[in-house]
């Protein structure tokens, strides 16, 4: 039993670490998935707002590079309609101090007055001396012996080899018949 559960542990780790591995690959794009350009650094596209026209056809604003474009999207193709440069992204600026909304907090003595509650509702624990002490766990058991189980015992299971005769017996037995 101990070598049917390390076989499975092992086996379990192998293909845990092979998806962790092709996850990393997938991730830095060696397999073409989710490669990045190589030559020129590739631009950063911001989509402003996006406006359906019917049927399959809209109209976007994107801005690339400080550049503004507004494009006509249809299942056909994507078609420049007009370009501008994009507009500088409003600041605020504060000419004066600033007021925070600030949530009303409880006084000390409504928090005081709330504990006082609590804990006239809370029942006190026992303090009877003659109760019985809870009961202890042994601090140095000895170790188990493990258990292999007989071939009685897994009889049916699929641990069984007797189980895994008879199903390749029943397949070759389709395959021949």
């Amino acid at each position: 039993m101990l070598v049917i559960t390390l076989r499975v542990a092992l086996s379990l780790g192998v293909v845990l670490a092979l998806m962790w591995v092709l996850h990393r690959r997938m991730a830095k794009g060696q397999f073409g998935a989710g490669r990045k350009p190589r030559g020129r650094r590739s631009a950063a596209v911001e989509v402003v707002a996006r406006q359906g026209i019917g049927g399959k056809a809209s109209v976007v604003v994107v801005d690339v590079e400080g550049e503004r474009l507004v494009l006509g999207v249809t299942e056909h193709g994507v078609n420049l309609l007009t370009s501008g440069a994009a507009p500088a992204p409003e600041l605020t600026v504060v000419t004066g101090p600033v007021v925070l909304p600030v949530r009303p907090t409880p006084s000390a003595e409504a928090f005081r007055q709330e504990l006082a509650e609590q804990d006239r509702a809370v029942p006190s624990l026992p303090t009877d001396p003659a109760a019985e002490p809870l009961p202890m766990r042994p601090r140095n058991r000895r170790a188990q012996r493990t258990v292999v189980p007989t071939s009685a015992q897994l009889q049916g299971s699929i641990l069984s080899a007797d189980t895994w005769r008879q199903a390749a017996a029943a397949l070759r037995s389709r395959r021949a018949g």
